[in-house]
């Protein structure tokens, strides 16, 4: 009896500690949904103007890292992509898109001025909601 209550209190833990981890970042802060992107700017390294781009849609994200604004709201030939579960993780300190997207630095959450302009800074870089 003892044993079965040991495995039943580290099976209940296991399964508090795995669902702490990684909760959705839309159910952590709603303030972080929409599209959030950088200036444009002029990269001296890859020798264009680029910007990126984060976009949490409910569950799901994606993040455009250093890519040429191609159309009017489009970005093309990103440096990198990543698509999936937007994730914070259990301290709230990053934010991770897919599976095996590295995790982002949060230096800022979502925030509003007085002017109603919303930012956020992630690996140093402020970004803008659309």
């Amino acid at each position: 009896m003892k044993k079965a209550f040991f495995v039943f209190n580290c099976t209940l833990l296991l399964i508090i500690s795995v669902s702490a981890c990684n909760k959705p970042v839309y159910k952590y802060n709603p303030d972080f949904e929409g599209t959030w992107r950088t200036v444009a700017v002029y990269d001296t390294i890859l020798d264009k103007i680029v910007q990126s781009e984060i976009v949490i849609d409910g569950a799901d994200g994606s993040y455009k890292n250093t890519c040429e604004p191609c159309n009017t709201n489009e970005l093309c030939n990103c440096v990198s992509y990543q698509v999936g579960k937007a994730v914070m993780n259990d301290t709230k300190t990053q934010l991770k898109i897919g599976s095996n997207g590295f995790a982002l630095t949060i230096d800022q959450e979502p925030k509003e001025n007085s002017s109603g302009l919303w930012t956020i800074i992630i690996k140093g870089q402020t970004y803008y909601r659309n």
